[in-house]
């Protein structure tokens, strides 16, 4: 069974410390944000050690104050609304994150809000991501470039966002909306790309 191509949004992929200070990015090396309709961000953190002491993640007093590799990949899924990470004890997983509250104001607000969840994969299907996002990331360096999901549907990553994120129930309605924001003719467009069929 082929994914569900509905909708055409488009996906951005950025290298984490393109996106960071000079002297705290290689903390952060591994670390992709994928955009998905510009708006909607999923982060593939590479493995990380989980203890009772860091999980569920926490927020250090100052998170420009990173020190270590392992700190840039817990705050990463701190806050973050959807993480891909590989372990292999959880493969096949999902877990719910309570986010952190930015400011007291922010705790009686909207609980959805503060949701996040963590998606366990295998180390292997990992470094195939990790692969995959290096080269799409290239691809995509500027604020504004992507690619349609219908061009990239045959990437195992794209197959995993299709079937395993857009999919989870945990994943957010309003993300949802936001995915089906394309315009007519892009999906009039996939749904004929998506019946060729393939030799």
């Amino acid at each position: 069974m082929k994914p569900s191509l509905e909708q055409n949004f488009s996906v951005a992929v950025r290298h984490q410390i393109w996106e960071e200070l000079p002297e705290k990015a290689e903390f952060y090396r591994g670390i992709y944000s994928v955009t998905l309709n510009y708006l909607v961000s999923v982060m593939f953190v590479p493995e990380f050690e989980i203890t009772q002491d860091n999980w569920p993640p926490v927020l250090p007093e100052d998170v420009d104050e990173i020190s270590s590799e392992t700190e840039a990949r817990l705050v990463t899924a701190a806050l973050s609304d959807y993480t891909v990470t590989p372990n292999l004890l959880l493969a096949g997983k999902q877990e719910i994150i309570t986010l952190p509250s930015v400011n007291e104001d922010m705790k009686d607000s909207d609980i959805e809000s503060k949701r996040g969840v963590i998606f366990f994969v295998k180390p292997q299907d990992f470094e195939v991501f990790s692969k995959e996002l290096s080269v799409l990331a290239d691809q995509t360096p500027g604020v504004h470039d992507c690619v349609k999901i219908s061009e990239i549907k045959e990437l195992e990553l794209a197959k995993f966002v299709l079937y395993n994120i857009i999919k989870s129930q945990h994943f957010y309605a309003r993300d949802l909306k936001i995915l089906k924001m394309e315009k007519k003719k892009d999906a009039i467009a996939l749904n004929k790309s998506s019946a060729t069929p393939q030799n």
